[in-house]
């Protein structure tokens, strides 16, 4: 199983990789454009609010990257933002999507509510296609991979405009 650090751009691509006919199967009522936003956490090394987006189309999984806000403002049907601890929880399913959003946790920026709730049933496939690979957080990290990581994620921000 390949290791990535969370939310280094390899994590997404490799999921992307991953992602196959049977999370096309189980997501087939999902079409959309879905945009997750991990709020600022210093000690970790996100400095500004980071956007993941996935866009979906009958279950297949078209796009998987990291956005602007500005982007993931204009095209996202759905903005979901969360601190990274609290991805972190739901990814290591430490809890669940739809209790994190019942509680507030992750709160709406974006969309139809109603809507959101409806991808509730949806919510563990997907946390599913984005865990096959080996995550590892920021606050595991030892203080010496921790600052590496802080270097590489600013450096891979500031080439991609993200």
């Amino acid at each position: 199983m390949t290791t990535c650090i969370y939310p280094m751009p390899e994590w997404l691509e490799e999921s992307k990789k991953l992602y196959d006919s049977t999370f096309e199967k189980k997501l087939k009522k999902i079409s959309g454009h879905y945009a997750y936003q991990i709020k600022a956490e210093p000690a970790w090394g996100i400095d500004k609010d980071l956007f993941q987006c996935a866009i979906m189309d009958v279950g297949k999984l078209i796009e998987l990257k990291f956005y602007t806000e500005e982007e993931a403002q204009k095209d996202a049907d759905f903005i979901m933002a969360a601190s990274a601890p609290v991805w972190k929880n739901i990814l290591t399913k430490a809890d669940k999507f739809v209790a994190a959003f019942m509680a507030r946790r992750i709160k709406l920026g974006k969309g139809n509510p109603v809507k959101a709730l409806a991808l509730g049933p949806y919510a563990g496939t997907m946390v599913e296609s984005l865990t096959q690979v080996e995550l590892v957080f920021p606050d595991d990290l030892s203080p010496e991979e921790l600052e590496k990581f802080k270097v590489s994620f600013a450096e891979y921000r500031e080439k991609a405009g993200v």
